[in-house]
């Protein structure tokens, strides 16, 4: 047994701020030590920019800035009948267009109209140096941008963290690195244990996938990346790799959003190790302002958390709770916990962050050999006597293996609840799907557990060869909503079909993806393909596998629990609202599209694009582009 820090559920006002100014100073009783993290005095504009997101602006405002000098603010914009995300969209680039076309009449030599245009042109030359020339004007024209607010959410993470912060600092000791990395989180996430992003990084260290896979376990049924304590001992390490890389502490946080080989090529390219230098001149399609800015919103972060009641008066933190933790000698059901030893699924989850949805909803085990957490008090008298609760029966030597049906043209959800005695409503919800009319050609439904019983369990993927048969009649459930895509018109692909031993790449799928599902060494699918050890997997290519050491249906079961995992985690937090057309222009790719042009997966936008070619993307022809919300807002 032992003790970490956990989420005690609880709501606490939000105290009044003391608002952020460029005077406003942190008390030297407070102030952190720099050695580790020093902060240029090219930083200080950029720190005390983000000390006012953080402090000042709320998530129902923004600033509008100069996204190279960000001592340059335009204006704050609050939002106050703009509810929808489009909406506030539409307001934000009406002002945006205001201010490029005020910028480009002051390049022509005319006076400023207003106040707030002469403290535009005062704050130009501050962060110049000199009185801003037509240039300047111009190309502060093309360098409008617009920064939501964090305060409300900063101030949540605030309390959330105390019940993990202890814990956190205690991992980054025993690896050695500096405790103060414990504040990154709230840079990352606003330290949301559920933050989920568009890229498909998870947790309050926003680890991507292949990233959390090198130190953290990630599958169908449980993803440590959410689990903030295993999270922390990842992170850490991955941080004291970057500074043995890197050599210094600025460069090292900077890796952690733009990765250790970019900022190694960095410094090549530029001769020095000195960040303020590298974020003025360094150029790189990929070294954007997320990772410009990273370092200094780590600064402002910290210097607010080390004196936190000076900017938000007394608070009450989330208190540590001390658990009980015990490794599963088999696997278990949620529901036999409950059954058995009155642990209720809700229990488990709101202790257990790692482990997936489709352990409460699909009948999914809690893997053996996991370190079950729960309150404190709850394994007496000691861990095998609590166990001997189960019967025997309720043991599981192995996890339960899934069943699949592959939608074919005029299958009906009533008509495939049929087929398999279930009912519209638990494929609805087994699926997150958006409503019981929305499934198309092509996609794979994951069908309820049959009867239960031990060790393995068959793997059936159903791919008939016409439309199902008319079932007998069911009765007419009410179906609550749920988010998900809206679907396309056909969607009868063969990316995840396989063809003999073959099969074409998928997005987001590598060599050592497809290595691992076949357990196999990368290096015999790299002589079985020939393909060198320098060139890596395109989506479409077609791949020869080996099936030596699994079966067929336990790769397929592998390699669509991945896809799974990866569209559920996305449509828990993301909805598509629509579509629109986008003509491809030339220089436009896959990735360029996705993350830069509309920050939508690779994987989305082939989905709604079946027939194209997206390796080979021609300019002129258009794209269905799915325009993607955050759930809430």
């Amino acid at each position: 047994m032992g003790g970490y820090l956990s989420r005690r559920a609880r709501v606490a006002p939000l105290v009044a701020v003391l608002f952020f100014s460029l005077g406003l100073a942190v008390p030297k009783a407070s102030a952190p030590d720099v050695e580790d993290f020093p902060q240029p005095e090219a930083m200080r504009t950029a720190v005390a920019f983000w000390m006012r997101i953080y402090l000042e602006v709320t998530t129902k405002s923004g600033l509008l800035h100069h996204s190279r000098h960000l001592g340059v603010v335009y204006e704050t914009i609050h939002f106050q009948n703009e509810k929808s995300p489009r909406a506030r969209q539409r307001r934000v680039d009406q002002r945006k267009r205001f201010w490029r076309s005020a910028l480009r009449r002051l390049a022509t030599g005319k006076p400023p109209r207003s106040e707030a245009e002469e403290t535009v042109v005062r704050l130009l030359e501050l962060e110049l140096g000199h009185p801003p020339k037509r240039s300047d004007y111009h190309v502060a024209a093309r360098r409008v941008r617009f920064q939501l607010g964090q305060r409300d959410k900063f101030y949540e993470g605030l309390l959330r963290s105390g019940a993990y912060e202890n814990a956190m600092r205690a991992i980054l000791r025993e690896e050695g690195v500096p405790e103060d990395l414990a504040y990154l989180p709230h840079v990352e996430s606003s330290f949301n244990l559920k933050a989920y992003s568009k890229d498909g990084a998870a947790g309050v260290w926003q680890f991507i996938r292949s990233t959390g896979k090198r130190y953290l376990k990630i599958d169908y049924v449980m993803d440590q990346r959410l689990d903030p304590i295993l999270a922390t001992r990842a992170a850490a390490r991955l941080l004291s790799h970057n500074y043995k890389s890197l050599g210094n502490w600025p460069l090292a946080i900077t890796a952690y959003n733009h990765g250790v080989a970019g900022m190694r090529r960095a410094k090549r390219r530029l001769g020095t190790d000195d960040l303020a230098i590298l974020i003025k001149k360094y150029r790189s399609r990929s070294f954007g302002f997320a990772s410009r800015n990273f370092y200094a919103q780590f600064l402002a972060a910290r210097k607010i958390l080390h004196a936190h009641e000076t900017y938000f008066g007394p608070v009450k933190r989330d208190d540590p709770e001390v658990v009980d933790e015990i490794r599963l000698p088999f696997f278990l059901d949620v529901k036999d916990l409950q059954t058995y030893l009155g642990v209720s699924p809700e229990v488990v989850r709101h202790y257990n962050h790692a482990l997936r949805p489709p352990i409460y909803r699909s009948g999914k085990l809690i893997p053996k050999s996991y370190v079950l957490r729960l309150p404190a008090g709850t394994v007496v008298p000691n861990a095998e006597a609590w166990l001997a609760a189960i019967p025997e029966e309720f043991r599981h030597d192995a996890q339960h293996r899934s069943r699949y049906h592959q939608v074919r043209r005029g299958d009906t959800l009533g008509r495939i609840a049929g087929r398999y005695r279930t009912s519209v409503s638990t494929l609805v919800v087994l699926n997150n799907l958006p409503s019981r009319h929305r499934i198309f050609p092509g996609q794979v439904l994951q069908l309820p557990e049959g009867r239960r019983s031990r060790g393995k369990r068959s793997f059936n993927l159903v791919k008939s060869a016409k439309a199902s048969p008319k079932p007998k009649a069911i009765p007419r459930e009410e179906v609550e909503p749920l988010y998900g895509p809206p679907a396309p018109a056909s969607y009868d692909s063969p990316w995840r079909r396989l063809q003999g031993d073959y099969v074409l790449v998928d997005a987001l799928e590598t060599l050592g993806h497809f290595a691992e599902w076949l357990q196999l060494p990368v290096s015999k699918l790299r002589r079985l393909n020939r393909l060198s050890s320098r060139r890596t997997l395109r989506m479409g290519t077609r791949l020869k596998l080996d099936f030596s050491r699994v079966e067929r249906d336990t790769f397929l079961q592998r390699r669509l629990e991945f896809h799974k995992g990866i569209e559920e985690d996305f449509f828990g937090s993301y909805q598509v609202t629509g579509t629109l057309d986008h003509k491809l222009r030339r220089g436009d790719s896959l990735w360029v599209l996705a993350h830069q042009t509309y920050s939508v997966p690779t994987w989305l936008i082939q989905r709604y694009n079946p027939d194209v070619d997206l390796t080979e993307l021609t300019p002129g022809s258009a794209l269905k582009i799915p325009v993607v919300e955050h759930i809430g807002g």
